[in-house]
């Protein structure tokens, strides 16, 4: 009994808690045991620790009693070396997430910004307007490509200074403990609209108008936290973002969303008087068409004049065999 109650038995019984407490916890998230329980995910993990120390905590008391007592010095040793290494990695984590998440929430300045360095400017960015003038102007942004992926997704950089690209995300790690490898910051300018600050010499997106409030980058598939989006529109080369970084709008969504649309051209397709290809074509003659309806793969549309005065109504195939038949202006 007195072997118990020596101070390097206690010392053990202590750090067998700790250690294990910390082991627990460990445990129970490489488990995932707290994932998509909300509030009570802390206490779930929390409570595995608890499990893991407690048991630690009485069998330290029959490995004190039956252990010889140099043996349990340096187990005191061990378990103290153990002890530290949970602590700094688990400070860092803490460090390293705490730094993630204030630089993701960081306000904007409102105050008038000074005028960056030449080097600081996306040449990415600066190609995109070039190459793509015609399609980023006001009144002419469409879509000219055969459809792909599954609608856009839309950055919220009213809120967030700093949209993270992330590689393919193990999707069994907690979402808070993946890490991005590139990033893409927004500032404003001298007439407080939004511009892009820095970017990856790699970056093209699918539809960009910063002065219209407007970024789109095509997606491609979806998880539960993020989103594989189109992040080079001339190759297809993909990154995935956090889904609670922007808005997930789909085709239906973003073409009841856009000002009118229009039939590729040398299209043959005709606006039906209902959502079938037998159906009989409307031939009033219109200029644009404005989404109302979406059906499957059928848009019921106003039929449009040259001033955008609504002249009639009909149904027009928008997709088939998962390519887009119509191309659209976002803006008048």
């Amino acid at each position: 009994m007195k072997k118990l109650l020596k101070p390097a038995s206690l010392l053990f019984n202590l750090l067998s808690l700790l250690v294990f407490f910390i082991i627990g916890m460990y445990f129970a998230g490489w488990m995932e045991a707290g994932k998509n329980q909300g509030l009570a995910g802390g206490a779930i993990v929390f409570g595995w620790g608890v499990l893991f120390g407690g048991i630690a905590f009485v069998a330290s008391f029959f490995a004190t009693y039956r252990l010889p007592h140099g043996k349990i010095k340096t187990g005191n040793w061990v378990l103290f070396v153990i002890l530290l290494l949970g602590y700094g990695i688990t400070h860092y984590r803490f460090m390293q997430r705490d730094k993630l998440q204030k630089e993701r929430n960081k306000p904007y300045n409102k105050e008038t910004p000074t005028k960056p360095a030449p080097t600081s400017e996306p040449t990415a960015m600066l190609f995109v307007e070039e190459e793509f003038k015609e399609v980023l102007s006001p009144t002419h942004l469409k879509q000219e490509t055969q459809w792909e992926g599954m609608g856009y997704f839309a950055p919220n950089f009213n809120e967030l200074s700093v949209l993270y690209f992330y590689g393919n995300p193990n999707l069994k790690k907690p979402e808070i403990d993946i890490s991005p490898y590139d990033s893409l910051t927004f500032k404003r300018n001298t007439y407080n609209q939004f511009e892009i600050a820095t970017a990856p010499p790699w970056l093209v997106p699918d539809i960009m108008k910063l002065d219209y409030d407007t970024l789109y980058f095509k997606i491609e598939s979806v998880t539960e936290e993020f989103v594989e989006v189109i992040v080079n529109s001339q190759n297809n080369r993909t990154a995935y973002v956090r889904k609670s970084d922007g808005n997930v709008v789909y085709w239906p969504d973003f073409l009841l969303g856009v000002h009118s649309v229009e039939f590729l051209p040398g299209s043959n397709e005709k606006v039906r008087a209902r959502p079938f290809q037998a159906s009989g074509s409307i031939h009033t003659e219109y200029q644009f068409m404005k989404p109302i309806k979406i059906k499957g793969d059928w848009a019921e549309v106003w039929l449009l004049d040259a001033q955008f005065q609504n002249i009639g109504k009909g149904w027009i195939p928008w997709r088939r065999d998962n390519k887009l038949l119509v191309r659209f202006n976002l803006f008048s």
